[in-house]
């Protein structure tokens, strides 16, 4: 296995008692809006990066941008992913790690068709994540 990423995109990401999360309104890697400009409320991602056993994450950087413009970075360098090891904070099993990153843009702001491309930069590798392709609907697609 080699290092890899996914990103889970939605409307909602809600917190639950139980220390769960409950991702509300998920859609593949295309969202339809039926007019532009549009305001989106709230546009939410759960960014996933993984990694083998005996390669662990040093530091990590999840950047999204659209158009050119960064909306969103968040990152870890190498002193914190060693106080969340040693804290417990890093998930692993006998196959790998992963390091997660839950963006909530609100409001969201899109003046036409786009694109919101997702970087992930691990050590100095990028990892390629999947984008969320952002479209006019089609004549007679009904948008709820």
């Amino acid at each position: 296995m080699t290092r890899f990423a996914h990103a889970i995109y939605c409307d909602d990401i809600r917190n639950e008692v139980n220390g769960k999360h409950s991702l509300m309104g998920i859609f593949g890697n295309l969202m339809y809006l039926s007019a532009f400009p549009s305001v989106l409320p709230k546009l939410c991602a759960v960014i996933t990066a993984c990694t083998t056993i005996d390669r662990p994450f040093e530091s990590i950087t999840f950047t999204g941008t659209m158009d050119g413009t960064v909306v969103f970075e968040m990152g870890l360098d190498k002193d914190q992913m060693e106080q969340m090891r040693k804290a417990g904070g890093v998930i692993e099993d006998a196959k790998g790690s992963e390091a997660k990153a839950m963006i909530v843009l609100s409001p969201m702001h899109i003046t036409g068709p786009t694109k919101l491309e997702i970087t992930i930069l691990a050590d100095g590798e990028t990892i390629p994540c999947a984008g969320l392709q952002i479209s006019q609907a089609p004549e007679g697609l009904a948008i709820l």
